[in-house]
């Protein structure tokens, strides 16, 4: 047998194995639950856990509405921004009219969730919001929604699928996930 023939089959496996690791991920679909950047602050939010950029400010928990879980804001000149919320319930509440972009089928917590992406006018004379809502349930089995919400040109769409990723069922505790 030619080795020259050996090493190339060799090479070839070797470079399918790198292509499936490497496009693994994105061929999977939705990233919700890989983590945040190392730079991100941590909300734990009854049970659900996401993470944010450091220039969004939480909101504490008297401060909170009923069935608000959790809530963090970007304010920019005296005006919200951007808004993340993990609401009660898993509520789909979505204004009239709206088409909805919905992802593919995933477990976040080992349970089914969902995620779908909207963009809508709130006020006839405001700016348009970039939403994606992503329904879940924590670790004692609770549905959830979290909304993350966003002016387009102020919270791009990469911070919003950045949040998105690093919502954990579980709460945040010293880096690691711990289970509640």
């Amino acid at each position: 047998m030619n080795s020259s023939i050996g090493t190339t089959k060799r090479w070839r496996a070797l470079v399918g194995a790198g292509v499936v690791l490497l496009l693994g991920p994105a061929a999977a679909g939705c990233g919700v639950g890989h983590g945040a950047p190392d730079s991100w602050t941590y909300l734990n939010a009854h049970g659900i856990a996401l993470a944010h950029p450091k220039g969004w400010r939480e909101m504490s928990g008297a401060r909170l509405p009923h069935g608000m879980l959790g809530e963090a804001v970007l304010v920019q000149h005296g005006d919200t921004v951007g808004r993340v919320e993990v609401l009660t319930g898993a509520d789909k509440r979505r204004p009239k009219g709206v088409k909805v972009k919905n992802s593919a089928e995933f477990k976040l917590g080992g349970k089914p969730a969902a995620q779908v992406s909207y963009v809508y006018r709130p006020k006839p004379d405001g700016p348009r919001l970039r939403v994606m809502d992503v329904t879940a349930h924590t670790a004692h089995g609770t549905p959830v929604l979290i909304r993350i919400s966003g002016i387009p040109g102020e919270v791009t769409q990469d911070t919003m699928n950045r949040i998105a990723d690093s919502i954990q069922v579980g709460t945040i505790g010293k880096g690691n996930i711990l289970k509640t």
